[in-house]
């Protein structure tokens, strides 16, 4: 009867939670079975960025002490997750229960691997099983079924679900900004996605740039097939220098709602599969590009700007006429098509009596065409000490076209400055570079009458003596202090990043706690990124502009850092990378967790590299 009704549920399609046992079948009988383990793959072969199963059955029992203990296989695949399930055969009135749980990968190297044994503890005893052998292929294999086990995600054809990656311009030299789009090709239900593999591009200046949110999708025909498409990612990259480029691929897990397709309409309609479709996951990756960065021509003018595109050079003053002592702003701008955001401060010759700030500095960069374009602009204050008529000097830089492949210099025109006012009078005036003596008067003694007091007790008893011999040398060493202080701050750059870390990243925490829960989660986690590569980049004293973690890893390495240490500031950096391109959930409570763990990751970063 048990068998019967068991039959029955599944011809129904419906999930057996219990059935009754036969009289004779005991829970003792059940724990008495011997327990085996073996491990198997869906399918021995894979097509690259395609996915696979390794699956672990332990037959005879339902309880692990632990976890199975999985080999590194990060040589040939990414780790994608893992699931579990639980079956049960009835033979000769004898239950035998097993649990399978799935690992799901996806295939990223071409060849043939050995995956090694897998180590598990069930009931108090150690197994092992035995090594597997799996060949990924550059072509994708032909459909197998579903393979052992069943449940495969590659039930998706290549064909109908794939990322493709593309460059904005087929010549690319240094310095020379283009965009990489990576665009999502599908012909089945794709209901959501999230990034497996975000690689890092290596030689290059990256910036992420926004998309729309929603993407936008588009109806395409490619090969005479008609897709729906959106691109999913877009980066502009600054090649740092010349010679050969590898661009890794991008990896994907979509959640794709799985249809039966049958010829049948009548099927096709009262299929409850067709009714409510399952959700299984398919993984792809984008294709590799391999470039060719073109150096530089010689010849190169100095100063050089360090674009490659098009370049434009002004400067005004805010006023054309100021009394002396009085503050004038000069503003030098650039604009054009290139990496706007790499030109290095003009370099300016003021007159002797000016008093300058450092400037400050403000850019608005975007997508031009194949590359970027925009506008940087430096905004100097000075104040004229003394009067008269001043001529600042033109702002000269060079730039490479990169429509002729020739050299250019742009050049700004001199301005004139009015400055009215008196000549400074006094003992000394203050001009730029020092205190220069304009007039000296005669000092003449004072002549009169003497008072003499008398004195009570000794002069060494007194609080006024000591305070009058004690404050100026206190002076004196505060002074130095300070001083030294300063010329460290001068001397040292990587000291005064080092000493701001802290103080910048919290603000940038601040900001992202002031967005949790707003419904803004891309926001949320590309303010945390932010503030965690600019920590690094800070307390490490590297550039934070297309900062690579290999640099990161070498550089946390030197300064003994733990490698658990390491391993969490690069998951968190991946999580960060992941939701910014993942579909918004809104998880609140996430969010407030990773912002903890972000701040305890920072507060050890900054015990140990301090240290």
């Amino acid at each position: 009867m048990a068998r019967w009704l068991i039959r029955s549920l599944l011809v129904l399609g419906l999930p057996v939670v219990g059935c009754a046992l036969s009289p004779g079948l005991h829970r003792g009988e059940a724990s008495a079975q011997e327990v085996s383990v073996r491990a198997f793959l869906n399918q021995g072969t894979v097509g690259v960025g395609r996915p696979f199963i390794l699956n672990v059955e332990v037959s005879g029992s339902q309880r692990l002490d632990s976890e199975p203990q999985l080999p590194d296989l990060s040589a040939f695949a990414t780790y994608l997750g893992s699931g579990s399930s639980t079956s049960m055969q009835m033979v000769n009135n004898r239950t035998t229960v097993s649990v399978v749980i799935q690992f799901r990968y996806q295939a990223t190297e071409v060849g043939t691997f050995e995956i090694p044994s897998i180590q598990l503890s069930v009931e108090g005893q150690s197994f092992s099983t035995e090594s597997l052998e799996i060949t990924v292929s550059d072509t994708p294999p032909p459909e197998q079924g579903g393979g052992e086990g069943g449940g495969s995600p590659g039930d998706v054809a290549p064909e109908d679900l794939f990322l493709t990656a593309e460059l904005s311009r087929s010549r690319v030299r240094e310095g020379e900004p283009f965009i990489l789009e990576y665009r999502i090709f599908t012909r089945v239900d794709v209901s959501g996605y999230s990034f497996t593999q975000i690689p890092e591009p290596e030689g290059f200046w990256a910036e992420e740039l926004p998309l729309p949110d929603p993407p936008q999708v588009e109806q395409v025909v490619r090969d005479g097939v008609q897709y729906t498409t959106a691109v999913i990612r877009r980066l502009a990259l600054v090649p740092t220098g010349p010679g050969e480029r590898t661009l890794d691929p991008l990896g994907i897990e979509a959640q794709v709602r799985m249809r039966r397709r049958t010829l049948d309409p009548f099927e096709s309609i009262f299929d409850r599969r067709n009714i409510f479709p399952s959700v299984a996951p398919a993984t792809v990756l984008s294709n590799t590009i391999e470039l060719d960065v073109e150096p530089l021509p010689p010849g190169r003018p100095e100063p050089f700007s360090g674009v490659v595109g098009s370049l434009s050079l002004s400067a005004t003053l805010d006023q054309d006429s100021v009394e002396a002592n009085e503050a004038v702003t000069l503003t030098v701008r650039a604009q054009g098509r290139g990496n706007l955001r790499a030109i290095p401060a003009p370099i300016l010759e003021f007159p002797g009596d000016f008093e300058v700030y450092p400037p400050e500095i403000s850019e608005s960069v975007t997508p031009s065409g194949a590359g970027l374009g925009g506008s940087k602009r430096w905004e100097y204050v000075l104040i004229p000490r003394a009067p008269g008529n001043r001529i600042l000097p033109s702002v000269s830089m060079g730039y490479l076209d990169s429509e002729t492949g020739a050299y250019r210099v742009v050049s700004t025109e001199p301005l004139t400055l009015e400055v009215s006012g008196e000549i400074p009078q006094g003992p000394a005036a203050l001009v730029r570079g020092g205190v220069a003596t304009l007039r000296e008067d005669i000092r003449f003694i004072h002549l009169g009458p003497t008072r003499l007091v008398p004195l009570d007790g000794s002069t060494l008893t007194r609080a006024t003596f000591w305070l009058t011999l004690l404050l100026p040398m206190a002076a004196i060493g505060a002074s130095l202090v300070l001083r030294m202080r300063l010329t460290r701050l001068e001397a040292d750059p990587a000291y005064i990043r080092r000493r701001r870390a802290g103080r910048v990243a919290h603000a940038r925490l601040a900001q992202a706690r002031r967005i949790a829960g707003n419904d803004k989660p891309r926001e949320f986690y590309a303010e945390t990124a932010q503030a965690l590569r600019g920590f690094l980049a800070d307390k490490l004293d590297i550039a934070e502009a297309g900062m690579q973690m290999r640099q990161v890893h070498e550089e946390l390495g030197k300064r003994g850092v733990s490698q658990d240490l390491v391993d969490e500031v690069s998951a968190c950096l991946a999580h960060s990378d992941r939701q910014r391109f993942a579909p918004p959930d809104g998880d609140t409570k996430e969010e407030k967790r990773f912002l903890d763990r972000i701040g305890k990751v920072m507060t050890a970063l900054n015990r140990e590299v301090g240290k």
